[in-house]
């Protein structure tokens, strides 16, 4: 285009449709209008100009048109902009860099007033009409007003006109108006040479949008609002630590003897008069006491955690890379206290960022690209030689590794795979496999985190064992209750079982018995159970795992509350409820002759199981599982009693886990019968115990009902021992007391007429005479 005013005109191809019209603007009235005209190149109107790309091009007043390189653009040279519009498919370059120059669009009434004759130049081409263009904001090296030179890196001097600027033009690095930018002359920074085709500018301008994100290596389009938020935090810090570090390394002088006392002989013994080595004690000495570092990063620590996963993890590696680069002052005097010496206090600090970022790498979905940023970030750092020992802590497996993906698909069930010839394991620290069995429990992949902590290995043991003793749980999860009561057994030798708490213990009989598990993630009994459809336990396997674990785990078999949650898990239905709920289990009682012979067939059988869990059950056992187990395990508790020398603590727990099932409670006072030390200590205890907890025994009867609560009195009632029958007299007390919550004690009154007046022959007539009042009053209330 040739130089000139600068006029403005618009290029339309013209197929067929296109009128061609022609007018200038700044025409003065009854002027001829001139007929200049539009065309592409040097000045061709045939087959170059209708062959050439058009372009957008915006020209003010009084300047020289400006186009892309290789664009042709003709246009009426006038006082006016012009704008040539493209109709070709594809991007169209101007040769502007990335600024965008938006021309606001005339409305009719503009058209109306430009509106002048129409010349038609050839067949395809026509120039319309032509306006003024408004400049939007734009990079200095794009301004059309003055021209751009451009320099790879050139920071010394502004180069020839580039520190001009119209007042549209804006700093590359700054983002602000070239008016505004205090660095636009500046010697040795030269912004007003910058522009996006340098690589070394582009990096400056990284750096000034990025800040201290630069350290983590990390492109503009990685960097959202967390990341930037991180960033703010992280350089806040930088600024307050600086000014802390400067007063450690400065230190201050305090009294030897109050870090340290004095151990003279003088001041042990009380020597008055001059002492030659106390005065080396009494000395100022000059420390550098590192506890205001340790406390402002502590608190800023504290900080980063409730922060977003990428903003914390920003945050504490930044603050890593602050804490490596401090270093102890030469001769520093050694202090007793971790976080007043640098060493201990970094060391410290170090540990908890890295356990912290640990888990983030595994609980958070890092992209691919920042995840492995923030690997070759802390690989980079010197570490110190106290921090050693963390150099490859942030190598944690990605979820879509492939060694760590064939241990929880069940293809590496050892955790170990060969390399050339070398071998590798599945090793993890403890926070990261807190953090992988953390994310496994909330998805509810129960499967693969029996097979991951089956599979993998930790230099902290005991913290490993504490996580895997809730394997027999998840495999409860997913069906496997043979293999999960089974690996409780075998675990003995590994701390499972021994770990094992009373409730705990209750509720994997719970689990086992009725095939269900409850919700959530914690060993806690909720109230409600999920049914699994798969194969239920076989019958027998479960009385010899729970007895066996009673026999070899002592702390538990020590404890009143195992036995009654074993009598109380075969007092229960093997079937849910439609909600849910477990449901009690009545059983009809078996005659005396098989009660008999299943007693003297489960002391054979708990010998057995004494010294191993395959105990053989022989055949009654067989056809009718749930009495003879029940018998079994009465017998287990009988046995208990007998070679326990403390006295049975929760004897009113043991009773009311028999339930509806009176009988088998039968057998148990049987058993202790015999022995009157030991009836007398169970008796006492139960007595005292109905006392102290008369509400909750109370509650209990209340649910079970009247032909329970008559049941069990008749049992006490008609015991040999007046002792026993004590037990019987204080029920009808209680009941008597708690008469207007009951509605069927006159059921109970004509149960006991019949089965105890009627049948029981009273040796003490008091005591006959006792009871037939009490039956009185409790008939009376109908």
């Amino acid at each position: 285009m040739p130089p000139g005013d600068g006029c403005g005109s618009t290029t339309h191809r013209k197929r067929k449709r296109t009128a061609a019209r022609t007018f200038p603007t700044d025409q003065k009235a009854g002027e001829k209008e001139p007929a200049e005209t539009s065309h592409s190149g040097t000045g061709g109107r045939g087959a170059e100009a209708r062959g050439a790309r058009r372009s957008s091009v915006t020209m003010r007043s009084g300047a020289e048109p400006v186009c892309g390189e290789g664009s042709f653009v003709s246009a009426a040279l006038t006082e006016e902009s012009v704008i040539v519009i493209s109709d070709e498919e594809g991007d169209v370059t101007l040769g502007l860099g990335n600024s965008v120059l938006l021309i606001e669009e005339a409305g009719d009434e503009s058209f109306d007033r430009e509106k002048k004759t129409v010349e038609v130049l050839d067949e395809e081409i026509a120039i319309t009409f032509s306006r003024k263009g408004n400049v939007m904001p734009h990079a200095r090296y794009d301004c059309i007003t003055y021209a751009f030179t451009r320099a790879e890196e050139e920071t010394q001097l502004p180069l020839e006109e580039n520190p001009s600027a119209c007042a549209e033009c804006y700093c590359y690095l700054c983002d602000k108006p070239a008016s505004e930018c205090p660095n636009w002359t500046t010697m040795s920074i030269c912004h007003c040479n910058a522009h996006n085709k340098s690589k070394y500018w582009k990096e400056q301008r990284d750096c000034a949008l990025a800040g201290v994100l630069t350290i983590f290596n990390l492109d503009l389009t990685e960097i959202d609002a967390e990341l930037r938020e991180g960033g703010n935090q992280l350089q806040k810090l930088i600024g307050e630590l600086s000014v802390e570090y400067a007063q450690f390394l400065k230190g201050h002088m305090v009294n030897r003897e109050t870090i340290y006392n004095c151990t003279c002989i003088c001041h042990r013994k009380k020597i008055t008069g001059k002492c030659n080595i106390c005065p080396m004690h009494h000395t100022l000495v000059h420390i550098h006491s590192y506890s205001a570092l340790f406390a402002m990063t502590t608190e800023y620590l504290n900080k980063a955690e409730k922060e977003s996963p990428k903003a914390a993890a920003v945050m504490m590696l930044g603050a890593a890379k602050e804490l490596v680069s401090h270093k102890v002052p030469p001769n520093a005097f050694a202090l007793s206290d971790p976080s007043a010496n640098l060493k201990d206090s970094t060391a410290l600090l170090m540990a908890r960022i890295i356990a912290s970022v640990q888990r983030m790498m595994v609980l958070s979905n890092f992209p691919k690209t920042i995840y492995e940023k923030f690997v070759v970030f802390f690989q980079s750092l010197p570490l110190p030689p106290h921090c050693y020992a963390l150099t490859n802590s942030l190598n944690v497996f990605r979820w879509d590794n492939l060694f760590l993906t064939s241990v929880l698909a069940g293809q590496n069930v050892t955790g170990q795979r060969t390399i050339k010839g070398k071998k590798e394991f599945l090793w993890e620290s403890l926070p990261v496999a807190q953090a992988r069995v953390q994310r496994l429990e909330e998805g509810t992949s129960y499967r693969q985190l029996v097979r991951y902590l089956n599979a993998v290995r930790c230099s902290d043991g005991t913290g490993l064992a504490r996580l895997r003793e809730k394997t027999p749980f998840y495999m409860c999860k997913y069906g496997d209750f043979g293999n999960a009561a089974l690996l409780l057994l075998k675990g003995l030798s590994c701390s499972i079982a021994y770990r094992l708490t009373p409730s705990q213990f209750e509720l994997y009989l719970t689990m086992f018995r009725t095939g269900s598990y409850p919700p959530g993630n914690d060993l806690a009994d909720k109230g409600l159970w999920i049914p699994y459809e798969g194969p239920a336990m076989k019958k027998g396997f479960l009385v010899r795992y729970a007895i066996r674990i009673l026999y070899c785990n002592s702390i538990l078999a020590q404890e009143p509350k195992c036995w009654s949650s074993l009598i109380r898990t075969w007092n229960i239905n093997d079937t849910l409820t439609e909600e849910g709920q477990v449901c009690p289990l009545l059983l009809p009682q078996p005659n005396p002759h098989f009660q008999l012979t299943v007693l003297n067939l489960s002391c054979t059988i708990l010998d057995e199981l004494r010294r191993q869990a395959h105990a053989v059950l022989p055949d009654p056992f067989i056809k009718f599982p749930n009495a003879s187990e029940l018998i079994l395990i009465v017998q287990a508790v009988v046995q208990l009693m007998m070679n326990t020398v403390a006295p049975l603590r929760s004897t009113v727990e043991l009773v009311l886990a028999f339930g509806k099932n009176v009988w088998a409670l039968s057998l148990l006072l049987d058993g202790i019968a015999p022995m009157e030390n030991l009836l007398f200590s169970f008796i006492t205890n139960l007595n005292k115990e109905l006392h102290d907890e008369e509400q909750h025994v109370v509650a209990e009867w209340i649910k079970h009902g009247s032909c329970y609560v008559s049941q069990l009195v008749s049992l006490f009632v008609s015991q040999r021992s007046e002792l026993a029958r004590s037990v019987g007299f204080h029920i009808l007390d209680m009941i008597i007391q708690n008469i207007t919550r009951f509605s069927w004690t006159p059921y109970v009154a004509t149960y006991l007429k019949s089965r105890i007046l009627k049948d029981f022959q009273f040796t003490n007539p008091l005591e006959l005479q006792t009871l037939q009042s009490k039956i009185g009053r409790l008939a009376a209330k109908s």
